[in-house]
């Protein structure tokens, strides 16, 4: 019952932030195609350390229009490493990673923006729970983020991301089960503060409906649709960024079912 109330709430917080958009501030639309690939695995049979690896890549429109491959978003490659606390909950940490990322262009005068190179650190903490059939991940991401550091306009600000996916399999009983088709969904909010920041503290929130299978008991693949918000410095206008989004996931980790029944 925790785990529905939790999941509600998020809907709740996304439906009246699209509320507040579409009455109170401009609402900026733009397409996207998102797309995730992670791979990983424990160091060897006997450690709980491990090491991860994730490669996310996006493409937007411009203006209004509809071809979301047109142009580029994002291009970041990160390495974690990671030690699995207890069953259900693991810690990872990646040191850095570099990102490069463009403007989003619903205006014209995005056209002129800069592209952007972000340096980030991040520590995440994976939590598992069980309800029945339904699987439930809470991740919570704490980032420390070096933004512009190719200009004079250098900036360094925190941001703590929640984020609860539940997954619910269709022809099987347990999710973890090869060939299993399933239902995947997540809810996330990212709240940005720090010296160098403004005053738009709930930056960004997330919410995605897909469909994944799971094959080579641990390799998946999903594909579904991203709803995303993010809040302009000016707090008067929020782009709305929707569009198909792709996950690869290679969670080695889970072929060791006697000792940890659950993947990313």
């Amino acid at each position: 019952m925790k785990q529905l109330i939790i999941i509600l709430l998020s809907v709740v917080f996304g439906v009246s932030l699209e509320t507040k958009a579409q009455n109170d501030i401009e609402f900026l639309d733009n397409r996207i195609i998102y797309t995730k690939y992670y791979v990983a695995d424990f160091f060897n049979d006997t450690s709980k350390w491990a090491w991860e690896w994730d490669v996310v890549y996006r493409r937007q429109s411009q203006l209004g229009e509809s071809n979301a491959w047109e142009h580029p978003l994002r291009y970041s490659i990160r390495p974690w490493i990671a030690y699995q606390f207890t069953k259900m909950t693991r810690v990872s940490l990646n040191p850095i990673a570099l990102f490069n990322t463009a403007p989003r262009y619903p205006l014209e005068t995005d056209l002129d923006r800069d592209f952007e190179r972000e340096l980030r650190t991040t520590l995440q903490i994976n939590n598992y729970a069980y309800y029945k059939r339904f699987n439930f991940t809470h991740r919570m991401r704490f980032e420390s983020r070096w933004r512009d550091i190719d200009s004079d306009r250098a900036n360094h600000n925190f941001r703590f991301r929640y984020r609860i996916r539940t997954r619910i399999p269709l022809n099987t009983d347990y999710f973890y089960k090869n060939n299993t088709w399933y239902i995947t969904d997540y809810h996330e909010v990212h709240v940005e503060f720090g010296r160098d920041y403004g005053t738009n503290f709930f930056s960004q929130n997330r919410n995605f409906l897909g469909l994944g299978y799971r094959f080579w008991d641990w390799t998946r693949i999903e594909l579904g649709y991203l709803y995303q918000f993010n809040t302009r410095g000016n707090n008067q206008q929020i782009d709305f960024s929707q569009g198909p989004m792709f996950y690869l996931f290679m969670d080695i980790i889970s072929r060791n079912k006697r000792r940890y029944n659950y993947s990313f």
